[in-house]
């Protein structure tokens, strides 16, 4: 019996799919699959109850899955207790929409450099798909989502502040003619998505959905620079965060839409789970993202009056 198909079986039993907990913990499903048929074997008891593609705990499961989640939460205050004495090291992994690590994170990683020198940062553009799972499984520390909602009664979840949604292309395209701009004027249209920015395009994609409205063709692409450069050359119309096109909107190389209908508002929304232990750098950067952002925020009611 060995500690990692302990911890292998802790991921496949809290999700009950051997498919998910292979996400999460970044192996191939037969992987997993050995690991757990190991674990039997050595233990002498069936863990799982199979049938077909469904799974569920096994009396001895259910008794063993109590143990690992002891081991795993010893295992986490070990490494935040070494951590601690070793001066604050090691990485926070963070999962984020690429505008929110664009346009917050940097001033916010040079100022927090300062408190805590030794911890580094493992931050990836997010994905609302396996969020949950891969937050509860621990493999991240935090996550962000620009969404118009999220609950989720297993994680913890604080909304940080509203951004505001735009419409945006070339100062010459046609739909800037138009007074008011409404979502049948998207028919035919090139519309352009950032791939990166997880959860809130599903608000212009289901308005599309319902209003039986068809782009002449959708372009998704994983850089928000590389879509500013499409709208520059006229390339379609965008939906991103305005916060994303400030410096274009300013110079006049893009443009707004005059958009008919209610403004697009979605919230920024800091997400980690509940059973985590908050170390004092993650509390730390915890602090200083709610802080900035509020800052942030007066910054641009001033600047709006």
């Amino acid at each position: 019996m060995e500690f990692r198909e302990l911890k292998t079986f802790q991921v496949v039993a809290s999700l009950l799919s051997f498919t998910k907990a292979a996400n999460v913990l970044h192996l191939a499903q037969s992987t997993v699959s050995a690991q757990i048929r190991s674990l039997e074997n050595s233990l002498g008891k069936e863990l799982f109850l199979r049938a077909g593609r469904t799974i569920s705990l096994s009396a001895a499961g259910m008794k063993l899955l109590a143990y690992t989640q002891r081991l795993v939460n010893i295992e986490k205050e070990i490494h935040n207790v070494l951590g601690d004495i070793d001066d604050k090291s090691g990485n926070l992994t963070i999962k984020t929409p690429q505008s929110v690590s664009t346009y917050f994170f940097p001033d916010l990683i040079k100022e927090f450099q300062l408190i805590f020198p030794k911890v580094g940062f493992d931050i990836d553009w997010c994905t609302s798909f396996n969020l949950v799972d891969i937050l509860n499984s621990g493999k991240i520390d935090l996550a962000f989502l620009i969404t118009d909602n999220f609950e989720e009664k297993n994680l913890q979840t604080e909304e940080l502040t509203v951004i505001k949604l735009v419409l945006v292309a070339h100062p010459q395209d046609e739909l800037l003619k138009n007074k008011k701009v409404t979502i049948k004027d998207l028919n035919n249209k090139t519309l352009i998505f950032a791939k990166s920015e997880c959860n809130y395009k599903k608000i212009m994609q289901k308005m599309l959905i319902q209003s039986d409205v068809n782009p002449q063709k959708i372009i998704e692409i994983n850089s928000l620079e590389a879509i500013k450069r499409l709208l520059v050359l006229g390339s379609g119309v965008a939906f991103l965060p305005e916060i994303v096109i400030t410096d274009e909107l300013n110079k006049g190389l893009l443009q707004t839409l005059n958009w008919s209908g209610t403004a697009f508002n979605a919230k920024l929304i800091m997400i980690w789970a509940k059973e985590k232990h908050i170390s004092e750098p993650l509390r730390a950067f915890m602090m200083m993202v709610k802080k900035m952002i509020i800052n942030s925020a007066k910054v641009g009611d001033k600047s709006s009056r």
